[in-house]
């Protein structure tokens, strides 16, 4: 089995890791919010590892977004190596769900995260709309990643 962060069941919660830390930083108020949507469930990885990974994505990425008003190539392929790894599309639109209710949760929406986030949603298809229809429905309507 392959213990790369990239690959296998800890995937989405890396994807995820990178949409919430792309301001450099990672917020009790977003880790509160992802509690609050049990996401750490949903991704099945627990609280302490997400942060863990979050705390990798900021350290590599996430602390060199804020002076950019674009994504460099090498954070380019940094970011899409892990949104690669995130299998299907319901498990993408989960991640992308829940990013966006973390980014947001201390009331604004920088331009870092926005970037991230925008980025995320154009490489793998997703639209607003789509997000919203799936949350609309609740998480638990989509299909378990076991």
């Amino acid at each position: 089995m392959n213990d790369s962060p990239l690959a296998g069941r800890e995937a989405p919660a890396h994807a995820l890791a990178v949409i919430v830390t792309a301001s450099g930083r990672l917020d009790e108020r977003a880790l509160a919010e992802l509690d609050r949507h049990h996401a750490f469930e949903h991704l099945q990885v627990n609280r302490a590892r997400f942060i863990e990974l979050a705390r990798t994505c900021m350290d590599e990425v996430g602390a060199q977004l804020c002076d950019c008003s674009w994504l460099r190539m090498n954070h380019l392929m940094y970011i899409d190596a892990r949104l690669d790894a995130v299998p299907d599309g319901p498990t993408r639109l989960l991640v992308c769900g829940l990013g966006l209710a973390a980014i947001t949760a201390d009331g604004q929406f920088t331009d870092d995260e926005r970037l991230v986030y925008e980025h995320a949603l154009a490489h793998w298809h997703v639209s607003s709309d789509d997000i919203a229809h799936a949350s609309l429905q609740g998480w638990q309507a989509l299909p378990s990643r076991s």
